[in-house]
């Protein structure tokens, strides 16, 4: 059986889910706190964003595909 090759991509596939919930969520808080006095708050938001977004372009790094 293949096992690595497989984990490969699932820490590929994670790594990218990753990157886009922190995007989304970085995206979130630009748009949501945009123009309002909570400058706290959407700086919180944005360093969960990044917290997201760090992790899996850690692990999207590495193409399985070997490219």
């Amino acid at each position: 059986m293949r096992r690595g090759p497989t984990r490969a991509w699932a820490l590929y596939v994670l790594g990218r889910v990753l990157q886009v919930t922190g995007l989304v969520v970085t995206l979130v808080a630009a748009t949501a706190f945009f123009g309002t006095p909570s400058t706290i708050a959407m700086l919180r938001m944005m360093l969960v964003g990044g917290l997201f977004f760090l992790p899996g372009w850690l692990l999207a790094r590495k193409d399985p595909r070997g490219e």
